[in-house]
């Protein structure tokens, strides 16, 4: 049931043909892991007879169904580094170090043949791409701690859930919209579990049986998706090749940690965005105003055709490029009723208030950057970093009766980007109407705070308060990263 396979290099995966049978697709497995997995997994639990709940809930609704005979059990591949040592007598894992430490997640093989990847999360600390490693410090991925058990051994990776499409029951739309509310189940507890089988339903108002979901499913069919699954999603279509507004709210719904279901309708094919590579930072003087999107080096997506966190170019053709990229859905909670196209519309109007604040620097020398968070990760924020603010300012922040979701709207110049450190900060009502003037909470730099009445319908700047700030004149002030986690080379 159990068969360790330890790898001193990734020829060694070869072996795996050996354990796993055909069915299970192995000559594509090991290809796929060859390609995508780095040098630091060096060894492979294999665990036969794995009850999988996705297959099975394909396996009930469809496969047994069929005339030819499908095996109702799954194999599932967990990955570990050089310290990890196992016992198959005992039945035992051992490990000079913390054992979750050193484990690198899991895959599951479903015997159906073709498109055999099933219910997979594995670390993009060990994911590299074809033809060398690709992990770097500038990049930042969605994810999300998975719970495992295995051996009476409860294991955690941290990551975003993948799977290949089943296609003789699915297409790539379904597996994007599978890994992206699976991520939301095991992110927020707000939110259920859905198994393969509930998304091919949920594309229908009746069951569709097996032909029409691998016939395909339309961007409005991932829309019914979400709204069923109890999100409620924002559709942004792109109106041209150039549009560049489209990309900057595309990232700036990543940013906030919202993975992105994408379309490229020019091939036809569908993958869930879940993160972003900063290009080098250089100290460089900005000649005109920039966004934290033109900051940007590639997109990283979970393509059912690839291991997932396949870093994809903003502008390129293998296999496609973020700029081909002409539709997106977000699926936001309930309650945040400004959109990511508003904020850029009114962040560059912040300029107008520069007088107030006692200055900003110079419009065209700038970095904008916007994402979505709550009030109290603001004020988790502001109290890790304490030495950073004058205390009236703190008291402020800590007593503001801000909405659950907030927009911050960040102000960086060319030497602020380069140290990860911005010039001014404005925190915006992601609850606010989008007819609204003003819909701001606070706006600071390192002189001056203005406090907006959000108690008056209609305060306008009738109802704006400063707040004079001290003994930050020479302080940094820390760009805020915090939705999306950093990758770590292993």
């Amino acid at each position: 049931m159990y068969k360790w396979l330890q790898l001193k290099s990734s020829a060694d995966l070869d072996s795996l043909a050996a354990e796993v049978s055909v069915e299970y697709g192995p000559t594509r497995v090991i290809e796929k892991l060859k390609n995508g997995l780095s040098d630091a997994v060096k060894a492979i639990l294999i665990e036969k007879n794995y009850i999988d709940k996705d297959y099975r809930s394909t396996y009930y609704n469809y496969y047994a169904k069929k005339g030819q005979a499908y095996r109702p059990d799954c194999i599932r591949l967990h990955f570990f580094d050089e310290s990890v040592t196992f016992d198959p007598q005992a039945l035992k894992l051992y490990s000079k170090h913390e054992l979750e430490e050193r484990y690198f997640g899991y895959m599951v093989l479903r015997p159906t043949g073709i498109g055999t990847i099933g219910r997979s999360v594995v670390s993009p600390d060990v994911r590299k791409a074809s033809g060398g490693a690709i992990i770097t410090a500038n990049q930042r991925i969605i994810t999300a701690k998975h719970k495992v058990h295995l051996l009476g051994y409860k294991l955690t990776v941290e990551g975003f859930p993948s799977m290949d499409q089943h296609i003789d029951i699915s297409v790539c739309a379904h597996a994007a919209c599978w890994s992206i509310l699976r991520h939301y189940s095991e992110r927020y507890t707000l939110y259920p579990e859905f198994l393969t089988h509930d998304i091919t339903l949920m594309t229908q108002q009746f069951d569709p049986g097996g032909l029409v979901p691998s016939k395909g499913l339309q961007m409005s069919h991932a829309e019914r998706v979400f709204q069923e699954a109890g999100t409620f999603p924002f559709h942004v279509v792109r109106t041209n090749p150039q549009d560049a507004a489209f990309y900057r709210q595309l990232h700036a719904y990543v940013e906030s940690g919202f993975p992105l279901f994408a379309a490229d309708h020019s091939v036809g094919h569908a993958m869930a965005i879940v993160g972003y590579e900063w290009e080098a930072s250089t100290p460089n003087p900005i000649a005109s105003m920039r966004y934290a999107w033109d900051e940007v080096k590639s997109i990283i997506v979970v393509d059912d055709n690839y291991l997932p966190y396949q870093v994809i170019e903003k502008q390129g053709t293998v296999p496609y490029s973020a700029g081909s990229i002409d539709a997106f859905i977000v699926a936001l909670p309930e309650k945040i009723f400004y959109p990511a196209d508003a904020v850029d519309r009114l962040a560059p109007t912040l300029f107008k208030l520069a007088p107030m604040l006692g200055g900003l620097p110079a419009q065209n020398e700038v970095t904008l950057r916007y994402f979505i968070t709550t009030g109290s990760a603001l004020r988790r924020f502001v109290r890790t970093r304490e030495s950073e603010f004058d205390p009236k300012l703190i008291e402020t922040i800590m007593t503001l009766p801000f909405a659950q979701f907030i927009w911050i709207v960040e102000i960086a110049t060319g030497e602020d980007w380069a140290k990860g450190q911005i010039s001014a900060r404005a925190v915006l009502d992601a609850t606010a109407s989008l007819r609204e003037f003003m819909p701001f909470w606070l706006f600071h730099n390192r002189k001056t705070a203005l406090l907006f009445d959000r108690s008056k319908v209609g305060a306008g700047i009738q109802g704006i308060r400063e707040l004079s700030l001290s003994g930050m004149e020479n302080t940094a002030l820390t760009r805020w990263d915090q939705n999306l986690r950093p990758t770590r080379k292993k």
